[in-house]
């Protein structure tokens, strides 16, 4: 059975292929020498010699793969990746291959699974028969879809954030609306106050004020005579003379004896 999961880690965490391509061993002194140091596992040592090379041989994409080679085994990835994508412009198909595998595995150690994928799948179009290729390809398209995965759930979390202020810019508002009515509420009842007071004050007036003192003393009792005959004026003639005759018998009548 086919092995999965962590156990596939091993094909990608290889290093490309270190001992270069012989295409070059007879015609290139600095290449032969890079070749050796690369198996005897001295890179810092190779790449001076391949950086020779490149010199003499800038579009030998042989010389580029190499040099990769070097930088992929110091782990400079970028720089590496750039020297593979110039060996892809090789005309011959199995370094052409072994150019887009070894670019997957520069992409791969960045993290950039999308484009590492695509690398492997370049590769396997010039051999398809490459089990290695076939292998990181599935690792890359496993990390691939847990990193968009992972994107997916940060997009969300950021909406939830979202939507969590806005419920809480809300709440904030409704809250001040509240505090607002009852200030305007207390500001309204304090002027109702005002008013009413106002108008009780206006009613009060003169009059009640007059009426709130004490009662008026009694009139004399010649007032109140005078009084009745001036409410007779209002009767007939008549009544007004017989009123007018018991007042007078009332002065002549004598004091009362008060012995």
């Amino acid at each position: 059975m086919r092995p999965r999961g962590p156990s596939l880690l091993p094909w990608l965490l290889a290093l490309p292929l270190l001992g270069g391509w012989n295409l070059l061993r007879s015609s290139n002194r600095a290449v032969e020498a890079g070749n050796a140091k690369m198996q005897a596992g001295k890179a810092e040592e190779a790449l001076t010699e391949y950086d020779k090379a490149v010199g003499k041989l800038p579009n030998e994409p042989g010389v580029h793969f190499d040099r990769g080679a070097a930088l992929f085994a110091l782990s400079r990835f970028d720089e590496a990746g750039e020297e593979f994508l110039r060996a892809t412009e090789a005309k011959d198909g199995p370094l052409k291959a072994a150019a887009f595998y070894n670019l997957g595995n520069a992409f791969f150690k960045k993290d950039k699974f999308k484009e590492a994928v695509e690398a492997y799948k370049r590769s396997l179009t010039f051999n398809p028969s490459d089990k290695r290729a076939k292998w990181n390809l599935e690792i890359a398209l496993k990390k691939q879809k847990e990193e968009e995965k992972k994107k997916e759930e940060e997009e969300k979390n950021k909406d939830k954030d979202k939507d969590k202020d806005k419920d809480k810019d809300k709440d904030k508002d409704k809250d001040k609306k509240e505090e607002d009515k009852k200030d305007d509420d207390k500001k309204d009842q304090k002027d109702k106050d005002k008013n009413q007071d106002k108008e009780n004050e206006k009613n009060k007036g003169p009059d009640k004020k007059q009426a709130e003192k004490e009662p008026p003393e009694p009139k004399p009792a010649e007032q109140q005579e005078m009084e009745a005959v001036l409410d007779s004026l209002e009767r007939s003639p008549k009544d007004l003379e017989k009123e007018r005759a018991r007042l007078r018998a009332v002065r002549r009548r004598p004091p009362a004896k008060d012995w």
